[in-house]
């Protein structure tokens, strides 16, 4: 029987909207639910069976660690992102990535790398579009890594914010409100920066009354900008 569940979520996902409702139900099937709560592991780049993922509900984190086992988090993803084995080919030459989850529950939709694969061989339309949201995120990536290196921490940590608020919060003219699911070390961790750092600009970022945090997770910038 169809889950109605799994039909909606494909059916309004933006990856998805060239294919037919009976496109969409045949993608129903090869497809696989999974629910977690703050802190799970959902993904591990290096798991025997490679899955695509795609979020229903909830936000998380992608993750690797360096030699010394510090963690850095290359993306913070919400509703409708795309993770996993996007590359839909392993490499042994990638880093080991892992998806933990921010918010109090999650919700995300799986396909098997080989499953996802055929699918993507019989829509020529859904490969392009597909491949073009590869091109995008990693785009994503360079422009990421090319602020390490040109622009300072200050900087990065006010476009982290802009970049929060657009894509996990809501904005109202200039005004911005988000729930910062982040701590101040996992933010450092996402802009490669100490946590005393992120906290100390933090603090200036509130001062001036460019940011205000309400209560633990809310966070609110007046005008964005203006940050």
């Amino acid at each position: 029987m169809l889950n109605k569940t799994q039909f909606w979520h494909l059916r309004n996902h933006d990856l998805f909207d060239i294919l037919s409702d009976s496109d969409i139900s045949d993608l129903c099937i090869i497809s696989n639910f999974k629910t977690g709560n703050k802190g799970d592991m959902i993904f591990f780049s290096d798991s025997d069976v490679k899955r695509l993922y795609t979020i229903k509900e909830g936000t998380l984190k992608i993750c690797t660690n360096d030699k010394t086992g510090k963690e850095i988090i290359s993306e913070i993803l919400t509703i409708h992102d795309i993770f996993g084995h996007v590359a839909l080919e392993g490499s042994k030459q990638a880093p080991k990535e892992y998806a933990k989850v921010l918010s109090d529950t999650i919700k995300v939709c799986s396909f098997e790398v080989a499953h996802f694969k055929k699918v993507l061989n019989r829509n020529p339309d859904l490969t392009t579009k597909y491949n073009s949201y590869v091109g995008d995120k990693l785009v994503d990536f360079q422009n990421k890594y090319s602020d390490l290196v040109f622009k300072d921490v200050a900087t990065r940590l006010v476009e982290f914010f802009k970049k929060y608020a657009a894509h996990s919060g809501r904005i109202l003219g200039s005004k911005a409100e988000m729930e910062m699911l982040l701590t101040h070390q996992e933010i450092a961790d996402y802009i490669a920066a100490s946590r005393q750092t992120v906290t100390q600009l933090i603090n200036s970022l509130e001062g001036q009354g460019k940011i205000i945090y309400e209560g633990r997770k809310k966070v609110v910038i007046p005008d964005i900008n203006n940050l």
